[in-house]
């Protein structure tokens, strides 16, 4: 069968392995007819060709007579569905072996395995969702707390394209008017070019740029979460720790030194806020070969970090191994951990500040009772936060390329506004504010090209 982007395609849209039930899905204009080949419906009068968009039918996949399972088919007529194509989704029983089977004889029958992405791209492409709608699919399928996937929801509601949309109207308004002086300059009706507005109309859209790229950082940490490392010397309890976020044994917890031989992640919510938690190796002087390799990455993710957690050990003093782990994560947004308050107390901890020039208050922590994590946990969230990780905008902005884009139309509004205070050449000027528009289409896929649209479907799982 020859590909074109108009096949028939299908693909399991369920995730692997055992569940309730699996789901076939399939869209395209021969989604109903291929279907009905393999189909036989409980009660022999129905048909699905004649089934009403939005409903249900039960019956049996059968493969020449022979039943494969009992399933529920559900019936989407276009142009009101995911892809705007006619879409049928056989709910298998979630067994393996029964989806796999439904699928290939969905496939022997004349559809064709979709692409990744192939779903979400045809909604694109046949216009139900512009490009950012569509990265907002992979940003819910992916959210880590309830507060990226407000965001992302928000986003395939189209919130960020409808503000990307007024935002270049109004460019496109500054556009127009460069355009009639240039081919127009001697028509009476045009009159004179009104530089003064075009300056009102370009500062104002210049600071709803700003304020999208400025929501950036928060809508970053919400989408992605906060990189963070659990960083000291060996056998002050960083595992212990992690286990305590975790609230389970996660990470090995001996009273030997050096347990830890490699970064260990876990994802973690505290108040709507999602971390990286990462477990490192203990760093300290040793001629071990693979303890070598995990302080050397315990280093790197420090320089990576978007907070170290600098964990000291109550019960003993503070040594050069401290300070120099100190030092490596003084340019990291840190928290300082004195852990093991529950044993008896060895270290001055007017000394700790004086000797690694560290001046964040300390955390009393027992990894072993509990106590102190709920603290440790608020001053995790409130740094986040202060940092501006907290900001509360009306619109985010999630994606880096969307900022990417953001910061280019910002920088040729600032070109334009440059333009206009030297009075310099119309062509100038449009030519600088074309480009700003062209670089907010960048966002919603009004300008797009094929590599991008690949690289971005690439992204999502074959089924979505």
């Amino acid at each position: 069968m020859k590909q074109t982007p108009f096949d028939t395609i299908a693909a399991v849209s369920s995730p692997p392995g055992e569940g309730g039930i699996g789901i076939v899905r399939l869209s395209g204009d021969d989604a109903l007819e291929i279907v009905s080949g393999i189909f036989r419906p409980y009660r022999g009068t129905e048909s699905l060709e004649n089934k009403l968009s939005f409903s249900m039918i039960l019956g049996h996949i059968t493969d020449n007579g022979r039943n494969v399972d009992e399933v529920l088919v559900s019936v989407m007529r276009k142009p009101h569905t995911y892809t705007r194509e006619d879409v049928v989704e056989i709910n298998c029983h979630g067994g393996a072996v029964a989806v796999n089977e439904v699928l290939r004889l969905v496939l022997a029958s004349g559809a064709r395995l979709a692409y990744p992405g192939e779903f979400t791209k045809r909604a694109f492409i046949n216009g139900r969702i512009d490009l950012a709608q569509a990265e907002a699919v992979l940003d819910i399928v992916r959210a880590k707390t309830a507060r990226s996937l407000e965001k992302a929801v928000g986003q395939l509601d189209g919130t960020l394209s409808e503000k990307i949309d007024s935002v270049s109207n109004a460019l496109k308004e500054v556009l127009v008017l460069c355009e009639a002086s240039i081919d127009f300059p001697e028509e009476e009706d045009v009159g004179p070019f009104d530089y003064r507005t075009v300056k009102k109309k370009l500062f104002s859209a210049e600071k709803e740029i700003a304020v999208l790229t400025e929501s950036f950082e928060t809508g970053r940490v919400y989408r992605d979460g906060v990189f963070t490392v659990i960083v000291g010397k060996p056998n002050v309890g960083k595992s212990s720790i992690m286990n305590a976020f975790l609230r389970f044994d996660r990470a090995i917890v001996t009273p030997i030194p050096g347990t830890t031989r490699d970064i260990i992640e876990e994802q973690l919510n505290i108040d709507g806020v999602p971390f990286i938690l990462a477990d490192t190796a203990g760093i300290t002087n040793t001629n071990d070969i693979v303890e070598k390799e995990g302080i050397s990455r315990s280093r790197s993710a420090i320089s990576k970090a978007g907070l170290a957690l600098v964990v000291f050990d109550y019960s003993s003093g503070i040594d050069e191994r401290d300070i120099e782990i100190a030092k490596s994560a003084k340019h990291t947004p840190h928290i300082l951990i004195i852990n093991k308050t529950d044993l008896e107390r060895k270290m001055d901890l007017g000394r700790v500040a004086q000797r690694t020039g560290l001046k964040t208050p300390f955390v009393m922590l027992s990894a072993k009772t509990g106590n102190g994590l709920k603290s440790l946990e608020k001053r995790m969230v409130d740094m986040v936060r202060s940092g501006g990780a907290t900001g509360d905008y009306t619109v985010m902005v999630t994606n880096r390329r969307h900022f990417e884009s953001l910061r280019k139309s910002k920088s040729e509004i600032d070109h334009a506004l440059q333009a206009v205070a030297e009075k310099r050449s119309l062509e100038l000027l449009a030519f600088d504010v074309k480009n700003a528009v062209d670089s907010l289409g960048e966002i919603t896929g009004r300008v797009a090209n094929d590599e991008l649209l690949e690289e971005i479907f690439n992204r999502f799982c074959i089924g979505k």
